[in-house]
């Protein structure tokens, strides 16, 4: 299964790259929205994106997941958040499309994998 993640901690973004690849999973990673946007044009097999909410330079996930995201990708868009209830639009978002969710960072390499994988 091929799974994008967004973060622009380059340290946490680099460490959640080699577990998820120790648990089997392909990955390509961005630390913005550009190189994000890239992969996902270039690349039909992303099954998952794992995004942050609040990205460098201003960028959020949320918006990108609102206004890119869920009405173009089939797969499961997963935020992540130190604060789940930094914007209302998150329990809203959790409630209107299945394949969204929210995780707390820092979250459980393992729960997200089951969440992709159900």
């Amino acid at each position: 299964m091929k799974v994008l993640l967004i973060d622009d901690d380059a340290d946490l973004l680099e460490m959640s790259v080699r577990r998820f690849k120790k648990k089997g999973f392909e990955i390509d990673s961005a630390q913005n929205l550009t190189t994000a946007r890239n992969f996902l044009k270039n690349d039909s097999s992303i099954q998952s994106i794992i995004c942050d909410l609040f990205l460098l330079d201003g960028e959020n996930g949320l918006d990108f997941f609102e206004k890119e995201i869920k009405n173009q990708f089939k797969g499961k868009f997963i935020l992540a958040t130190g604060d789940d209830t930094a914007d209302p639009r998150i329990e809203k978002l959790k409630s209107e499309y299945k394949l969204f969710t929210c995780f707390q960072k820092p979250y459980s390499i393992d729960d997200v994998i089951k969440y992709i994988e159900q």
